[in-house]
């Protein structure tokens, strides 16, 4: 019983040590935006959306904004993708000093469309 008992510690410690080894310097939270990425002409088209409108104004920017969500890095629009389509274009809600142009709605519908990513 003593030699099943050690057998089965051997083996679970090996195991873990296995799994550890295997996730061993991976990122848990990959950037979406690693550097060398070039942005894509629909990303960079929400981009230009939101450094005009959502910026601009102060609420997205620096990390003690108004808006709760800071705009300034790529990584934080890809993230928040489906948000800023919810609030720009689908409830009209964003930006609060008012709606945005058909044109840009359809920049931020068609970025969204294609997978939201950084690069298309």
């Amino acid at each position: 019983m003593k030699k099943l008992t050690y057998l089965i510690c051997i083996v679970t410690i090996m195991g873990i040590a296995f799994a550890c080894s295997k996730n061993e310097g991976a990122d848990p939270n990959p950037d979406p935006n690693p550097q060398g990425t070039t942005p894509g002409p629909k990303f960079l088209a929400v981009k230009s959306v939101i450094d005009m409108s959502c910026a601009k104004s102060g609420c997205h920017v620096s990390p003690s904004n108004a808006g709760g969500v800071n705009f300034e890095s790529n990584a934080n629009i890809v993230a928040h993708g489906p948000h800023i389509k919810a609030r720009a274009v689908d409830e009209g809600t964003m930006p609060p000093t008012g709606t945005l142009t058909a044109a840009d709605k359809a920049a931020i519908s068609d970025w969204i469309s294609a997978g939201g990513r950084l690069t298309d």
